[in-house]
Parts: C-alpha cells; sequence; structure tokens
C-alpha cells in the first residue's frame, strides 16, 4: 500500500516535474516574450527618440539659420542703410540727380524749340532771319496768302525751305505748301508755262487769285569772272518772296518811266532788280513821240543825258512836274552843250558847274582818288537809312551843284550830299594835275539836292544827283557801300510808299574796308611803324629786367 502511494507520490511528483518544467519552460517562454517585446519597445523608442533628436536638430538649425538669415538682413539693411547715407552716395545720388535735371531741361527745351521754332541764326549775314520790313508787311496782310514750295524729295529741307517756314509763323493769313513735281507734274503749269526749277516758289493770294512765280535762279546773286563764270555771291530769297506776298496783296503799285533819247545811261542791274523787287514797274518814255508824260508816270528818271533836250522837251517835263510830278535827275559830264537841260535844273533852283568835282579833304575821297568824293551825308528821311546803318556814299566824276542865286517863293532846297570846302571844281579836263589851278572853281558843292516847289495846291518833288556813276552797278554792288540804299530810299520818298520794300541781298561775299586817304595812312603808319615799336619797346624792357636780376 505504502509502496502503492509511493508509487502515486513518484507519479505525482514526476507529473509536478514535468509540470514545474512546463511552468518553468512556459515561464521562460513568457520571460523570453517579454524580453522580446521589452526589446522591441525599446528599439522603438530609441527609433522615436532618434526621430525628435533629428527633428529638434533640424528645428534647432532651420532657427539657427533664420537667425543667421535675419542677422544677415540686419547687416545687409544696415549696410544698405549706410550706401544711402554715405557720403559717396550722396555725391554720386547728386550727380544723378543733376543729370536727370539737365537730361529733362534738354528735352523739355528740344520740345518746346521744335514747337516755337527757337533757332538761333549765326550766319554772318543773318540770312535766316527775316528783317522788320518783312515782319510789318506780313503784319498788315489782309487776305489769305499761299506760299507754294516747288521742290523733289531731296529738295524739300533745303535752305531756302527753312527761310520760307520762318513767314507762316509771323502771321496766321500765310500757309506754307511743298508741292513735289513728281507728284503733282500739272501744278505750276496754272501760274507758268516755264519749266519750274527744284527751290521755286509761288506766291498765291487765294482771294483774288493774284500770283507771282518766283525762280530760284533770282533768289541769287552772281557775278561773273573773267572767264564769264558764274558765281553766287549773295541770296535774296527774303526780298524775293516777300515782294511777291506785297504784289499780290497790293492794288497799287508805283511805275516808273526812265526817259531816253539823249544817250541817257540805263540803270544797272542792281537797282533794276532792286526796284522790280519792290513791285515797281519800269518802262521807257521817248518824249520826242509822246505829247505827254504819261498819267499813270509815278516817277521820271532822266540818267545821265549826254546830249541837249529840245524846248518842247522841256516843257513836257515842267508840265508833268507841276501837276504834282515827281522826277529824280542824275547829271554827268558831257563836253556838249546844254543849254535846254541846264535851263529845266535852273527851274528848280539848282546850277551846274562846268568840270568835274575834285575833293581836297583826304577824307572826303577814297584812297589813291580824289574824283571819287565821299559826301558828307546830310540829315533828311531820304538820307536817314544809310546814316542810321552808317554807310559810306561814294559819287565818281561828279558836277558841282550849287543853288541859284534867286529862288521864286513857292521853291525850297534841301541838301542831301555836300563836299568839303576843300573841294573844287576841274574845268580843264585835259589837266593830268589834282591840285586847283586858276580857272578852277572853288567850292563846296552840292552832290544831292532835294528841290521842292508848290504850284495851284499841286506839290513837286525833284532830287538831283550830281553823277549818274552814283548807280552804276560798280558802285552799287558793294553792300557796305550805301549808293544803292540811297537811290531806293529816294525811289520810296518821292513816290510816297509807306511799305515799299527796301531788303538787301544777303552777301557771301568777303566784306572790304573803304577807307579814307587819311584813314589809310594813320592805319598805315600804325601797321608799320608803331606795332612794330611796341614789339621792339616791349623786348627791350624784358631783356633789361632780366639782366637786373
Amino acid at each position: 500500500m505504502d509502496k502503492k502511494y509511493e508509487d502515486i507520490e513518484d507519479s505525482q511528483k514526476e507529473l509536478s516535474g514535468e509540470d514545474v518544467n512546463e511552468t518553468n519552460h512556459s515561464n521562460d517562454s513568457i520571460a523570453n516574450t517579454s524580453t522580446l517585446e521589452e526589446s522591441s519597445n525599446n528599439e522603438s523608442i530609441k527609433s522615436e527618440q532618434d526621430a525628435l533628436e533629428e527633428i529638434s536638430r533640424e528645428i534647432l538649425e532651420e532657427r539657427t539659420n533664420d537667425s543667421t538669415e535675419k542677422k544677415n538682413k540686419k547687416k545687409l539693411s544696415i549696410k544698405i542703410k549706410d550706401s544711402f547715407t554715405s557720403r559717396k552716395f550722396r555725391s554720386g545720388a547728386y550727380s544723378t540727380m543733376i543729370s536727370a535735371v539737365v537730361i529733362a531741361i534738354v528735352l523739355i527745351f528740344n520740345l518746346i524749340a521744335g514747337e516755337l521754332d527757337l533757332k538761333v541764326d549765326l550766319s554772318s549775314n543773318s540770312i535766316f532771319t527775316l528783317t522788320k520790313t518783312t515782319k510789318n508787311l506780313v503784319k498788315n496782310i489782309k487776305d489769305d496768302v499761299t506760299i507754294y514750295y516747288i521742290a523733289g524729295e531731296n529738295s524739300q529741307k533745303d535752305q531756302v525751305k527753312e527761310i520760307v517756314d520762318k513767314y507762316k509763323t509771323l502771321s496766321s493769313k500765310i500757309k506754307v505748301e511743298t508741292k513735289d513735281p513728281v507728284l503733282y507734274p500739272t501744278f505750276t503749269s496754272a501760274y507758268t508755262s516755264d519749266d519750274v526749277a527744284d527751290k521755286s516758289v509761288i506766291v498765291v493770294n487765294n482771294k483774288t487769285k493774284a500770283y507771282k512765280y518766283v525762280k530760284y535762279s533770282d533768289m541769287l546773286q552772281y557775278t561773273y569772272d573773267s572767264s564769264y563764270n558764274p558765281q553766287v555771291t549773295g541770296v535774296d530769297v527774303e526780298g524775293q518772296i516777300t515782294s511777291a506776298i506785297q504784289y499780290v496783296t497790293s492794288t497799287d503799285l508805283p511805275k516808273i518811266y526812265t526817259l531816253e533819247g539823249h544817250n541817257e545811261a540805263e540803270l544797272g542791274t542792281t537797282i533794276t532788280n532792286a526796284l522790280k523787287k519792290q513791285n515797281v514797274s519800269i518802262s521807257t518814255l521817248k518824249l520826242l513821240s509822246k505829247d505827254a508824260v504819261p498819267e499813270d508816270c509815278s516817277l521820271l528818271v532822266i540818267n545821265g543825258p549826254i546830249y541837249d533836250f529840245t524846248k518842247e522837251e522841256v516843257e513836257k517835263v515842267k508840265a508833268y512836274l507841276e501837276k504834282g510830278g515827281k522826277a529824280i535827275i542824275l547829271a554827268d559830264y558831257t563836253k556838249e552843250s546844254m543849254p535846254n537841260f541846264s535851263d529845266l535844273l535852273e527851274y528848280y533852283g539848282v546850277k551846274l558847274c562846268d568840270g568835274v568835282v575834285i575833293e581836297g579833304d583826304s577824307n572826303n575821297y577814297m584812297s589813291g582818288n580824289p574824283a571819287y568824293l565821299i559826301p558828307t551825308i546830310e540829315s533828311h528821311d531820304i538820307t536817314k537809312s544809310i546814316s542810321d546803318d552808317n554807310k559810306a556814299v561814294v559819287v565818281p566824276a561828279a558836277k558841282g551843284l550849287q543853288q541859284v542865286d534867286t529862288l521864286r517863293s513857292t521853291l525850297t532846297i534841301d541838301k542831301l550830299l555836300t563836299t568839303s570846302d576843300s573841294a573844287f571844281s576841274k574845268v580843264d579836263m585835259n589837266s593830268s594835275s589834282y591840285q586847283k589851278e586858276d580857272n578852277d572853281i572853288s567850292g563846296p558843292f552840292n552832290l544831292g539836292v532835294l528841290a521842292t516847289d508848290k504850284y495851284n495846291n499841286k506839290e513837286s518833288k525833284v532830287v538831283i544827283y550830281a553823277s549818274s556813276y552814283l548807280i552804276d552797278d560798280k558802285m552799287t554792288q558793294y553792300d557796305q557801300l550805301g549808293n544803292s540804299d540811297l537811290f531806293i530810299s529816294t525811289v520810296n520818298y518821292l513816290t510816297d510808299k509807306q511799305n515799299n520794300l527796301s531788303i538787301p541781298v544777303r552777301s557771301l561775299e568777303e566784306k572790304h574796308v573803304t577807307l579814307t586817304s587819311t584813314e589809310a595812312n594813320t592805319w598805315g603808319t600804325i601797321a608799320v611803324f608803331i606795332i612794330p615799336l611796341m614789339f621792339l619797346g616791349t623786348g627791350i624792357v624784358v631783356t633789361l629786367r632780366r639782366r637786373k636780376k
């Protein structure tokens, strides 16, 4: 039994041992499982910690970077601020600002100049500047006028066009149009049958349809060399265009008759062109074949007759003048006896002296030629423009004019040009001496006078000059002389035209100085003696001072 119990106990122990072993094995398994789980958890925790650390590092780095970036931005901001407040920046900013202001001013000025035509005429003779004469004429026109500038594509910005364009700035009545003959081949045929050259002008009164064609060649002044080759010596764009405007807008234009039949001198080219430019009509007149001077004669010109008038011709001239007529008479030296012509002059208070006037005062003649007189210009409306311009007048081979002893009460004499008291009239023209001789006539003389006579409430005026050479081309071609201006002024005065034009040709030639004999000697002495002595004296003084040192 006991043994049986022992066997049972042993069996139980064995079972218990097995259970224990199983339990232990189970516990070991559980322990191992827990360990694995714990290890896994630890690894997970470590991984999370690593991730957190990584995130922390990234956040820290980002914050560090942000802080650095902020610091850099702050430094950059400080640098930028400092650069704007630095002396270098202030200097550069000032220069930039000045440059911007200058550029802005230039742009604004160019815009204004483009609109207002603010150009400065730097040409020697003010070729591109319109005169007061033109401005006054254009200001007073009442009709609309169009200036057609005829030019091809290559000439549409020419200097002539530049002058033409200035007219439209003077008055709203003036319009300028360019007509290209290629685009408008038949345009000019309505105004002229000529082949119109480039740069020509046609001026049209839009109301009356009056027009005037101005050739380009008429706007130029030519002289000819010894081989007869033409050379352009002057431009007359303004004179010709202003004349055309006056022509198409005026209803009363003067007409001059020049007397023929006594071997009179022709009017020179310069004077003729100047008169035509003033829209003065010029015709010739032979009194022997006419009953009287024509009624439409505004001015009668008698230019240096060589042969005497008939008594009938003298009476016709007197009859014209007594009705309020006007005349210019230029005397000339002649060997012929001319009692009738002399009677005409004496009727108007002037006596012709024998011979040719010689000037004894070297201040009153051209250097080297006492017969080329430089008269004193007396104060008068006729001579005012010459005096104002300080121009000299030269009168070659002049007859001495003296007032008659007795004047009728209706007649007055005004002096225009006079000689010095040293002048005399050389009677013996075969004499080679410029010295006064016994039979010579003592001066002074008049070389230009105005005779005014009133008859039956009519006022006649006669201007008498001592030589026809006064208006010869040799004398009138020089702008610095006042010969041409004097004659044109005389015409304007006698025709009583306030708006008569007197616009000189703008010379392209070099100007020459006209010296009297005294002036020539004075400047010669200065150039030959005084100036060299000044340099010599300066050299001596400098040399002596250096030696003293």
